[in-house]
């Protein structure tokens, strides 16, 4: 979390994903810091431009709010809201393998980067250079199974060198 305010209590939240559906779908997080994590239970969440904002128990005043810039905040996996069919959480998108048409490892997700027109899997390579930008849509990626950890993709190194 960046930029706490606070108006009322009100805490101003920069999630790092656009959609933040954790954070909006559950009302229970997770304040992360000093090593420990602490239970909130959230009141309302709003959307604020790129940001979200949000009143929780026990933060009344803009001290209160204030006292929390830089802290961390998480939901817990099993409060995700449920997603449709072929939409994915970025976080069980991290680590898999990425695999083109040919059957090469092209190499692994170490990210996921929001662009105004779709988001890019940021793949570190298998082989030394630097990271592979594959856009995250259906003609580039043929699909994902999380269970056996590949994205078998439409794409050849090359196209951007």
């Amino acid at each position: 979390m960046r930029g706490a305010y606070g108006v009322r209590g009100w805490v101003k939240v920069a999630p790092h994903t656009p959609l933040a559906e954790g954070l909006l779908g559950t009302r229970r997080w997770w304040l992360l810091g000093d090593g420990s994590a602490h239970e909130l239970r959230v009141s309302a969440v709003r959307r604020q431009g790129a940001a979200l904002v949000a009143k929780w128990e026990g933060c009344d005043s803009p001290e209160a709010a204030d006292a929390l810039k830089g802290a961390g905040i998480a939901v817990a996996r099993g409060d995700f809201p449920q997603l449709a069919a072929n939409e994915y959480y970025w976080v069980d998108l991290i680590g898999l393998q990425v695999i083109d048409r040919r059957g090469r490892k092209l190499g692994s997700v170490k990210g996921l980067r929001a662009c105004a027109a779709h988001d890019l899997l940021e793949i570190e390579p298998v082989s030394p250079g630097s990271e592979i930008l594959v856009p995250m849509v259906g003609e580039f990626v043929d699909g994902v199974d999380v269970v056996a950890g590949e994205i078998h993709v439409n794409w050849e190194p090359e196209w951007l060198a």
